[in-house]
């Protein structure tokens, strides 16, 4: 996402940035049965102005069937979206999956890149037959993209994603010639640089896609370290933008994924503004340092790993993981469960911030924030694992438009977490 005015981060990155007896009805006495072992349920936290609790009965309503429930155009109220209660299906068992297509590097498939398999898949069409696109392993350098295709199963035949990686090393300030697309399914081509969404490595802009065992990466900001050795018109400042993973289709499936990154790694968007698109994410890792999973589209997290790295940030940056842009008309953004929230080893303790509200197309000058009509992020963390690295009494920070954080003005909370304290 772009780098607009963001002066507690700036200002931090100048200063150096978790679930009886019995017996018979004869006389020989049965040993007891112990119980199996429950996880403790969490004790509640505080509610405070800066770190908001969900209250248990608003709780009830912010889960996961919830947030999927609807989708399409919002309208002028956000009366109009489409209730089909859609309720993700498993990805299934890859060893059952007969592959249409194969992608092998080495010539030993039907394809040799992704964006030629997803070619040969037909466009969508009312009761397409699933594509199943097996992926070899190896790493796979280049962009690709899905744009109104069929369903698409992509999947690497082993658990372990990594063995399959799918990269490219763009990033938004890069030049390029004008006329020329920086993205398949995000062109840019009036423009002089990729920009952000032209920066995907891999777009899925096609509704009813799956993925599983794989690892979505953009390395373009791999080289610089604490600071030091940004490629040209990058800074830490701006133009580092850098995504690995871009979603626009809806009813979206990703499951034992990574996304793997630094800035805006992983882009949930939507077609646009006045429409909501969903997309699961379960037992999945995503990695990076600023606004690393952002958006405005409706995503929910189960069972995933969200990694802070430290590596391109001066040592003790202080940042902003997470950065919704939910239409202030939509009351479920982003939703993370069961999750856990780690960092690497040169992360320092309690000077992360969880996120903050980003403010998609708010300029303080000419289009200023006006509540109601501007974009206002939803997120909820809930009965997951905080860790030591997050700001413990104020984990949320000002929107990216300057809006100072409220517990009121903003839609950012948490309920029953594990907070590991620094």
């Amino acid at each position: 996402m772009p780098l607009p005015h963001r002066p507690a981060l700036v200002a931090a990155f100048a200063a150096v940035a978790l679930l009886a007896a019995c017996g018979g009805d004869d006389d020989t006495a049965v040993a007891p049965v112990t119980p199996p072992a429950t996880a403790p349920v969490p004790a509640p936290t505080p509610s405070t102005a800066t770190r908001p609790q969900t209250s248990d009965a608003d709780a009830a309503a912010l889960v996961a069937s919830r947030y999927l429930a609807q989708a399409g155009a919002l309208g002028a109220d956000g009366s109009t979206l489409t209730t089909d209660h859609w309720a993700p299906p498993p990805v299934g068992d890859v060893a059952t999956f007969t592959p249409t297509v194969v992608v092998a590097a080495d010539g030993s498939g039907t394809h040799t890149t992704l964006q030629a398999a997803f070619d040969a898949v037909p466009a969508a069409a009312p009761g397409a037959a699933r594509t199943y696109i097996l992926v070899k392993p190896g790493t796979y350098r280049g962009t690709a993209c899905a744009n109104g295709k069929a369903p698409i199963t992509l999947y690497g035949a082993g658990t372990d994603a990594s063995a399959v990686t799918f990269v490219d090393g763009h990033y938004n300030a890069e030049a390029k010639a004008v006329g020329t697309p920086a993205n398949p399914c995000n062109p840019n081509a009036s423009g002089a640089t990729h920009g952000t969404s032209g920066s995907a490595s891999i777009a899925i802009y096609s509704d009813d896609f799956h993925a599983r065992n794989v690892t979505f990466a953009n390395d373009a900001m791999q080289a610089v370290d604490h600071g030091a050795g940004y490629p040209a018109g990058a800074s830490g400042s701006g133009g580092a933008q850098a995504v690995a993973l871009m979603t626009q289709g809806d009813r979206l499936v990703f499951e034992n994924v990574r996304v793997v990154g630094h800035q805006d790694s992983l882009y949930v968007k939507t077609p646009n503004t006045g429409t909501v698109s969903r997309a699961m994410f379960r037992d999945c890792h995503v990695e990076g340092d600023v606004d690393f999973i952002f958006g405005r589209g409706t995503a929910v997290f189960e069972n995933c790993e969200i990694r802070y790295v430290s590596t391109r940030l001066p040592v003790g940056a202080s940042t902003a993981m997470l950065a919704p842009s939910t239409s202030p008309l939509h009351p479920h953004g982003m939703l993370f469960v069961r999750s856990r929230f780690t960092a690497d080893a040169g992360a320092a303790a309690g000077k992360t911030y969880l996120g903050r509200a980003w403010d998609e197309g708010v300029n303080r000058t000419t289009n200023p924030y006006v509540a109601g009509t501007s974009p206002n992020g939803q997120l909820l963390i809930r009965e997951s694992e905080i860790g030591a690295h997050v700001q413990p009494e104020a984990p949320w920070t000002t929107s990216t438009s300057g809006r100072d954080w409220s517990a009121d003005g903003n839609r950012l909370a948490e309920y029953r977490n594990t907070v590991l304290r620094p």
